[in-house]
């Protein structure tokens, strides 16, 4: 440590409150795929809200986690990264494919508001996904944005406003393309 900062500018106070939940995604992390009941509990500690359900595949990341909020029956591919400096709500039964990012943090735009001294100030608006929601592979969703009820959003999307429930949204930055109709329900034949 020098001048009051770690290495790497780490500050000791920004060290001790982010260890606890680093020990934790570690721990998370480390664990081997088939001890799910140890995963589960390590959540538990880490997360704001966790069901039973819940899956998230490691690789995992996130800032803090108490303010990552889960619905019932969650699944989260690979390499999830949630920056969770401000709420992130996800409803029940959303999906989200690999190398998903949630972004409730930002930094200012102009340069004189973004650098004082050594230290980054942030601005933090919260993330709302509702019920039966997926989110296809590398989407990034931004601080402040709404995803509605049962929509689509399509893989490598930027998220920058909010989705409408029920719609096929894709592109960067995401639009909404169509709404969600009976021709996309899918029946399955349960005897295959």
């Amino acid at each position: 440590m020098q001048d009051g900062f770690f290495l790497g500018g780490y500050t000791p106070d920004w060290w001790e409150a982010a260890r606890p939940s680093r020990e934790l995604v570690d721990r998370y992390n480390s664990l081997p795929w088939e001890d799910t009941e140890g995963k589960f509990k390590i959540l538990k500690k880490l997360l704001g809200r966790v069901d039973e359900l819940t899956v998230i595949e490691p690789p995992f990341r996130c800032d803090d986690g108490k303010r990552l909020f889960l619905g019932k029956n969650f699944y989260a591919n690979y390499n999830l990264v949630v920056l969770d400096a401000d709420d992130i709500t996800i409803g029940d039964n959303v999906v989200l494919g690999p190398n998903v990012t949630l972004c409730a943090a930002t930094h200012p735009i102009h340069p004189d508001s973004r650098t004082t001294g050594l230290s980054f100030p942030i601005i933090t608006a919260p993330i709302v996904i509702e019920d039966d929601v997926w989110l296809g592979a590398g989407v990034t969703v931004l601080p402040g944005v709404t995803i509605g009820r049962g929509s689509v959003v399509g893989a490598h999307s930027l998220v920058t406003r909010d989705i409408p429930p029920m719609s096929v949204a894709a592109g960067t930055p995401c639009r909404v393309i169509r709404p969600i109709n009976e021709q996309d329900r899918y029946c399955w034949d349960r005897d295959k």
